[in-house]
């Protein structure tokens, strides 16, 4: 029984994109704090399409000075997201890399889908290395007890980040899948057009050698013409001086 690796990569691939976009509406990260009586003093959740948020009322002033600053995704990155998501279930649905209809738009379907893997794999990486961690936030997850504060802060990532991490590993075999099978149409119609143009450059060489000949066999015969006319009009004037002649007398 042989398995279709392409039917098992494309099902992975459009749970990969459910996923990713089910993440940008759920949370992405925590930070509670919790004091010695048990009442949560801090409470901050990151969405990357609703940014920072907190239960709390902005009265709450222990709460606003531990309101994390410029830990927020850019708004922009988020939608190109969304919208490379929308073009890459598309392509994975209403079009098969193998038929190659139309390499120029494979080639238009393979560069979105290698860009959903990219953005996949900035929030991944990017956000936490670039967004949290300067920040003082701590990635993946962290208890810290604070004495002075006598406060225990928990920090911790959410549901919308494991989707995204998920989300890449469903979406990178297909996209890398697509990219191999693309790759190997555009070597192969590389070498035909190749064979063609050198066939055709043969046929152009063999053309212009027969032009050539066929040039070089004309001008011979028209110098033997042009030489066998001489005597012709020699004879002619002579007949014509003989009949002059002949007159006068």
């Amino acid at each position: 029984m042989s398995i279709n690796f392409k039917s098992v990569y494309k099902i992975f691939f459009v749970v990969g994109l459910v996923l990713g976009f089910a993440s940008v509406f759920l949370d992405w990260y925590y930070l509670q704090g919790i004091s010695e009586s048990g009442e949560t003093v801090v409470y901050w959740i990151y969405s990357a399409l609703f940014d920072w948020s907190t239960p709390f009322s902005k009265g709450a002033l222990f709460n606003e000075f531990y309101q994390p600053k410029n830990a927020t995704m850019p708004v922009a990155i988020v939608i190109i997201f969304i919208i490379t998501l929308f073009l890459s279930a598309y392509s994975a649905l209403f079009h098969d890399v193998e038929r190659k209809n139309n390499l120029l738009k494979l080639r238009r379907f393979n560069f979105v889908n290698l860009s959903l893997v990219t953005l996949i794999g900035f929030f991944v990486l990017i956000f936490p290395l670039f967004f949290l961690l300067p920040n003082g936030l701590y990635y993946p997850f962290l208890l810290y007890y604070d004495y002075e504060l006598e406060v225990t802060f928990y920090f911790s990532i959410g549901p919308g980040y494991f989707f995204q991490l998920i989300s890449f590993g469903f979406t990178f075999p297909y996209a890398l899948f697509n990219h191999s099978v693309i790759n190997t149409f555009e070597k192969e119609q590389s070498s035909v057009e190749n064979t063609i143009n050198q066939y055709i450059g043969n046929i152009r060489e063999e053309l212009d050698l027969d032009k050539l000949i066929a040039r070089e066999e004309f001008k011979l015969e028209s110098t033997s013409d042009s030489q066998s006319e001489v005597p012709k009009n020699e004879v002619e004037k002579i007949y014509e001086e003989f009949l002059t002649a002949r007159g006068r007398k």
